[in-house]
This record gives structure tokens, C-alpha cells and sequence, in this order.
């Protein structure tokens, strides 16, 4: 596995991570619409990123021989 994707997933759930704190657990769901638009902005491309490494590691894996 390449060491930038893993790089990029990290930085997003990171970002994930940081964005909790933004939310308003009291607050109005209009008020909130750009943040969670951007949430799952990140939230997309970080289980885009999950999603390669797992083909990554079973391919690498059966070319090894070994099992998935």
C-alpha cells in the first residue's frame, strides 16, 4: 500500500475528527446545512480512500498467495 494513500485517508479522519467539535448538538438543522454538506464532502473521500486500501491489501494479498 502506498504510503501517500495512507497519508490522505489519515488527513481525512483527522479533518473528520476536528469537524466534530463544530457541531451543535443544540443548535438549529438550517444552521447547520454547509457543515454537514462538508462533512460528507470528507466523509466520501475518506471511505473512497478506505475502500482502495482494502482492494490494495486483497489483491496484494492473493498474489501472495494468501487469503483475503
Amino acid at each position: 500500500m502506498s504510503s501517500a494513500t495512507r497519508v490522505r485517508l489519515r488527513g481525512l479522519l483527522r479533518e473528520l475528527g476536528d469537524l466534530a467539535e463544530e457541531v451543535d448538538p443544540f443548535g438549529r438543522d438550517e444552521d447547520g446545512a454547509p457543515l454537514f454538506e462538508h462533512i460528507a464532502i470528507v466523509a466520501t473521500k475518506a471511505a473512497g480512500q478506505a475502500r482502495d486500501l482494502e482492494t490494495e491489501a486483497h489483491n496484494t494479498a492473493m498474489e501472495n498467495g494468501g487469503r483475503p
